[in-house]
């Protein structure tokens, strides 16, 4: 599995994106947000990530971050974590509702 982690060195509100395009990880990141990208080749994948991401072995410090996850329908649904708990939020189906949910929820 490949792990690509996108910031800008500064303390930015964390989104893990697993399977996500390079378009939306691009806009988030234009958007301020660090973002983590991989594609998951196995079922515990997702967990890893979460894992390293929460132990800072990938770099970050995120004590809260967003996870943002594409269904086979198209439509996203975006979850925000905090402390290791994960908080469903809403399934919506364009990027800027990704943004803008992720603004009010992580910022």
């Amino acid at each position: 599995m490949s792990v690509e982690v996108t910031s800008a060195g500064t303390d930015r509100p964390v989104v893990v994106l697993p399977g996500a395009s390079a378009a939306l990880a691009g806009r988030l990141a234009r958007a301020g947000f660090a973002t983590v990208t991989f594609d998951a080749q196995a079922s515990g994948d997702l967990d890893l990530v979460l894992e390293a991401l929460q132990r800072g072995a990938l770099g970050l410090r995120a004590a809260r971050y967003g996870l943002v996850e594409r269904r086979d329908d198209g439509s996203i649904v975006l979850t925000r974590v905090a402390a290791g708990a994960r908080f469903p939020g809403p399934t919506v189906r364009d990027v800027a509702a990704v943004v803008q949910w992720l603004t009010q929820h992580l910022v």
